[in-house]
């Protein structure tokens, strides 16, 4: 190689020097790079900034990291208490944690300043160390609002369900009242009462009260079901029994708005350990759901089958317009009640977002699918429960 060769390559070299430090510099926090056997080799504008009682790279190359260490302690720039009340142990603690070949980042706090910086140590192929500092005091501090906020919307949820579970009950024993005296009348336990429209008046009284204390009842269950104490009785349950059951307890509101009510079901279904009269409530709101949602002349069809050994799964599928995308990412919401074509539905909102605690209380998980115009289908898994291992029955088949 000549020596104009030779120049060229040392004019390149330094090129590339200068375009590296120009970009260290550039870098919006600390760099500092150690070589394999922990010595100094540089750093950029900003690490100079930032310790300013430190000397140039120039008079720094070449001491090892523990002796810059031992500058800063000596300055008493060090934050940590560690550095006051035992710098050997502080020091030994930190060459560890720089030998760490992936040590995770840290954040550290500057009490002088009330700011948060994470630190970040890296190999290079070749072993070199490359420490990075950042300042983060934006995101702690975003973190700490997200945090408040959250605390407060949960305080603010729990007292919303203090509120209606006390409500609730506070309500349920006058219209007990209301709903056994109606009875008396309607039936006229102690004689006529007289006109026959009043025997009448009496029906419409219990027939409204016990619609009430139905709300009720559903508000104190969702208000448990919030507040994280719904105790589940498990038990035992028939899976196919439990929809066969409901699909003809259901199938005369279906049939007053014109819509077909299917089961399809295969013959043996795998039994679960649930709570039998949740999940009635929770499958009963779903296939209620899917009813209101569909037209004079359509079908609710109901299918269920074991995805694998796990789990089961049950499909409640309408042929109406579909749900709304807004509806989907909202049906966990109480008191959002959805709307059908753009008319409310009846309701107070809290049949979906029960169903759903429901079966995620049971350790199953609920979602929608929907496509405009051919309707919804409400997709509902719950874990498969191991078969009786004491000779007892199958429940499945009981």
């Amino acid at each position: 190689m000549g020596q104009g060769d030779k120049a060229d390559e040392i004019t390149a070299l330094r090129r590339e020097n200068a375009i590296l430090r120009e970009t260290l510099d550039a870098i919006d926090g600390t760099v500092v790079v150690y070589d394999p056997d922990r010595l100094f080799v540089l750093a950029n504008r900003a690490y100079h900034t930032f310790f300013p009682h430190l000397p140039s790279d120039t008079d720094l190359r070449g001491l090892r990291y523990e002796e810059v260490l031992g500058l800063s302690l000596q300055a008493g720039t060090v934050v940590d208490p560690r550095a006051v009340t035992d710098p050997s142990a502080f020091t030994a603690a930190r060459i560890r944690e720089f030998d760490e070949p992936e040590a995770p980042p840290r954040e550290v706090r500057d009490p002088r300043t009330n700011r948060w910086y994470m630190i970040r140590v890296q190999r290079t192929p070749a072993g070199n160390r490359v420490a990075l500092r950042v300042e983060i005091t934006d995101q702690k501090r975003m973190q700490e609002d997200l945090r408040l906020a959250q605390e407060a919307a949960e305080q603010a949820s729990r007292a919303k369900s203090q509120f209606l579970a006390a409500v609730s009950h506070d309500l349920r024993t006058p219209l007990n009242a209301v709903i056994n005296f109606a009875h008396l009348m309607a039936e006229e336990i102690h004689g006529p009462i007289g006109a026959p429209e009043y025997a009448e008046y009496a029906q419409t009284i219990m027939q409204s009260g016990t619609g009430l204390l139905a709300q009720i009842d559903e508000v104190l269950e969702f208000a448990r079901a919030d507040a994280g104490q719904m105790d589940l009785n498990r038990q035992w349950v028939n899976v196919r029994a439990l929809i066969q059951s409901l699909t003809r307890n259901l199938a005369a509101d279906a049939t007053k708005v014109g819509v077909r009510l299917e089961a399809e079901l295969p013959p043996v279904l795998p039994p679960i350990l649930g709570d039998r009269p949740r999940l009635w409530k929770a499958l009963s709101a779903l296939i209620g759901n899917a009813i209101t949602l569909t037209s004079n002349g359509g079908a609710v069809r109901i299918t269920a089958a074991q995805a694998d050994k796990d789990w089961l799964e049950i499909g409640i599928a309408d042929s109406g317009n579909g749900m709304s995308p807004d509806d989907i990412a909202r049906f966990q919401i109480p008191f959002e009640a959805l709307s059908a074509d753009g008319v409310q539905l009846r309701g107070i909102g809290l049949g979906l977002p029960l169903a759903y605690k429901i079966i995620r209380a049971h350790g199953g998980d609920l979602h929608f699918e929907t496509d405009a115009g051919a309707g919804s289908r409400a997709a509902i898994r719950l874990p498969v429960a191991p078969l009786p291992a004491d000779g007892g029955s199958d429940p499945a088949k009981e």
